[in-house]
């Protein structure tokens, strides 16, 4: 009774190491966000889910504006405050069943389900406020430049949807910093042929 005992108690600590294991190779180690493994997979779910069910969703790619002056000036202690601030800030930001990663550096992305293109620049003009109120260096409020996409068409893979939001991102920090640059794929429409014939049988 012993031997079965103590084997079922090692297959038991086993389990929760392996479990401990899985969640660390999916975990960033800074910030305790998701990491970008982990949100590749969850974009992934998203985009099938998308195909099969035809919900819009979003995704947002957003980076913290002036972090190397901060880590230039202030340390790099100082720097990754900031991270672990923008990290919680925007996971209090979003929905519960929404999704916030670090993918590296000082890039963040994040997942909206089943959203919007109105619904999801609401997240987005809460969460750059919330940033620049409650994540500031020496009193100075940080901001953040921001891309995102809506997807009314499921694009093809995690990485062209990540590109076209990074692609704005990056427009974002072109026009300035502290914006945000938001894009809605959507399917060409119908040639007026197709929408009569598609009207006329409706």
């Amino acid at each position: 009774m012993g031997l079965v005992l103590a084997l079922a108690f090692t297959l038991l600590a086993l389990r929760r190491a392996l479990r401990r294991q899985r969640e660390l190779a999916r975990t960033d180690e800074l910030t305790g966000l998701e990491n970008r493994r982990a949100f590749y997979e969850l974009a992934d779910q998203e985009i099938r889910r998308a195909a099969r069910y035809g919900k819009a969703f979003t995704v947002a790619y957003f980076d913290i504006d002036n972090l190397k002056l901060v880590n230039d000036r202030y340390g790099h202690a100082a720097g990754d405050t900031v991270l672990r601030l923008a990290a919680d800030t925007a996971r209090k930001t979003i929905r519960a069943s929404d999704a916030v990663a670090r993918l590296g550096g000082d890039e963040f992305a994040i997942l909206l389900h089943e959203t919007t293109a109105a619904a999801s620049e609401t997240v987005i003009r809460k969460l750059r406020t919330a940033i620049r109120r409650f994540v500031q260096v020496n009193g100075r409020p940080m901001t953040v430049s921001l891309g995102a996409v809506t997807c009314l068409e499921v694009p093809e893979t995690v990485e062209a949807l990540l590109g076209a939001a990074d692609n704005l991102l990056y427009a974002a920090k072109r026009a300035g910093k502290n914006r945000a640059r938001h894009r809605v794929l959507a399917p060409p429409p119908l040639p007026s042929r197709a929408r009569q014939l598609e009207g006329a049988t409706a």
